[in-house]
């Protein structure tokens, strides 16, 4: 009995656990064992051990792949162009608006204390405010394609309403003096003394020497008297040519000043024979007109022309509502920008009269045209085909400006 126990004890030291299959298939009842690396993994230690469930693994690499992603994005937000940053462009355009309304409002609180600055300087600070109007205007139009449609929406009215506000400054802080009519200008010069009057001998003078003089033809209705609005109309007061139909007006160097305006006119022919370089032009609402002008220190602002023809040199060109083959002979220091507007055509500035010379020199346009008249801006098309909405006219179909009509003095 004692032999047979150690003889087992000996069989069982001999026999390894779990060594072959079949005695892991007799251990396990039966059923079929197969040895799997998955199963088992080697511990530190070199020991077998089980690995990490399989929604720890999951989790791993689902948050190695947000890392990632994060990473991704963050170089693409450096390497992204500001511009079209939505919240960068916001947070911009806030600020220059902030700006335009805190000068306006000093300037305002200004008036009547030693801070007050004189009219000169006020009207130069104005104009560049009017000039930072314009250029927020412009970035509103660029960034129009990747603004959503609430905020491009809310930045254009934002604009309308420092157009507003700077508009309400400049007509509050310095209000323009009236118009005096020129046949006014004939009687008071009879009833002014000998030295007035030789100056004013001079002016002529000087006009005469130039050969410009102004004149309307008698066909056509008449709508004001001279270059000045109707009377009593406020908001057609100061120099400017308005409500005419079927006439040719040459305004002379000494009425061509400052900003000048057209306005309704129809079948007309107006030339600005300016010595001096003038500040500012505005035109609403014309038809079927041509209009000759001498070089402009500013800006032109048109609203609407119907089948018009323009000679322009300016600063900048802004053309709203032109429509039916209106062409524009233009020179300017940046692009022309047109803004709802269908066929319209352009071509450079060839218009000259006597003295226009000295006049362009005045208002920086001195030597070769740089050709910006060709490099046009549609606010109103965002794709990047061509817009459809202007041409450069070809040179058989450009139009040489006409000659200044030779009339009498009146």
């Amino acid at each position: 009995m004692e032999a047979k126990r150690v003889q087992m004890m000996v069989r069982h030291a001999r026999r390894p656990d779990v060594s072959s299959p079949s005695e892991l298939q007799s251990l396990a009842g039966g059923r079929p064992v197969s040895r799997s690396r998955s199963c088992l993994s080697n511990s530190p230690d070199g020991s077998l051990s089980n690995p990490a469930p399989p929604q720890d693994r999951l989790a791993a690499i689902e948050e190695a792949r947000k890392a990632d992603a994060d990473a991704r994005r963050a170089e693409l937000d450096a390497a992204a162009d500001p511009r079209e940053n939505i919240r960068s462009f916001l947070a911009g355009f806030e600020e220059r608006k902030a700006r335009v309304e805190g000068e306006v409002n000093s300037h305002r609180s200004a008036v009547g204390t030693p801070d007050a600055k004189p009219a000169d300087d006020l009207r130069a600070a104005l104009d560049a405010l009017q000039a930072d109007v314009i250029a927020i205007e412009r970035s509103v139009a660029e960034a129009s394609y990747f603004l959503p449609a609430y905020d491009s929406r809310a930045c254009t009215a934002a604009v309308d309403h420092l157009k507003k506000t700077v508009a309400g400054a400049t007509a509050e802080l310095l209000p323009r003096k009236k118009f005096t009519f020129s046949k006014k200008k004939k009687e008071a010069t009879a009833s002014k003394p000998d030295g007035e009057k030789k100056e004013a001998d001079d002016v002529a003078a000087q006009l005469a020497r130039v050969d410009i003089r102004t004149t309307t033809t008698t066909s056509g209705t008449r709508g004001t008297s001279g270059t000045s609005g109707p009377k009593g109309s406020k908001e057609d007061e100061g120099p400017g040519v308005r409500n005419r139909t079927g006439e040719t007006v040459v305004v002379d160097a000494s009425s061509a000043v400052g900003d000048f305006e057209l306005k309704r006119l129809v079948d007309c022919t107006v030339y600005l024979c300016n010595l001096e370089p003038l500040r500012a032009v505005r035109a609403y609402d014309l038809r079927n007109t041509r209009v000759y002008a001498g070089p402009v220190a500013g800006s032109v602002l048109l609203h609407g022309a119907d089948a018009c023809e323009f000679h322009l040199c300016a600063r900048q060109v802004r053309i709203h509502d032109a429509t039916n083959g209106t062409s524009f002979y233009v020179r300017t220091a940046s692009g022309p920008i047109i803004e709802h507007s269908s066929d319209v055509r352009f071509a450079p500035y060839a218009f000259g009269y006597p003295g226009i010379d000295e006049a362009m020199e005045k208002a920086g346009f001195g030597g070769a045209d740089p050709g910006k008249w060709r490099e046009v801006e549609d606010f109103g098309w965002i794709k990047r085909v061509a817009s459809p909405n202007w041409r450069i006219l070809a040179e058989s179909e450009r139009v040489p400006p006409s000659k200044l009509p030779s009339i009498d003095a009146t």
